[in-house]
């Protein structure tokens, strides 16, 4: 399978984030080009060890058009030192259907997410 761009990989900001003992919730904001200002809230679930286990999360998007998407996906995620990598597919309001992966160092606030196309 050959992934192709959906667009230019996005910075984002990590505007908060929620600790629970099964996992933490964090909450980011980026501009996306093909999805304009975009807010989103990543859910990581851990397993036992706490290095690996499912994501899930939803987001919500604006152009200055007046354009609004919305979106949902689920997926994996690992943990490689401080390097978290969640890898989710994602299914947009427009009928976009894209493969991520979120990248972030978790000693910092900054995430890139990368955005394959799958239709």
């Amino acid at each position: 399978m050959n992934l192709t761009k959906r667009q230019e990989d996005s910075t984002c900001t990590l505007a908060a984030t929620e600790v629970r003992d099964d996992g933490l919730t964090m909450h980011f904001e980026s501009e996306m080009p093909n999805y304009g200002t975009v807010r989103f809230s990543l859910r990581i679930h851990s397993g036992g060890e706490r290095g690996s286990g499912s994501c899930d999360g939803s987001a919500r998007g604006a152009l200055e058009d007046g354009t609004y998407f919305s979106a949902a996906f689920q997926g994996r995620w690992v943990r490689e030192g401080t390097l978290v990598v969640a890898r989710y597919v994602v299914e947009v309001s427009n009928g976009d259907l894209n493969f991520d992966v979120l990248t972030m160092n978790g000693t910092g606030k900054a995430a890139v997410v990368q955005h394959f196309a799958l239709n």
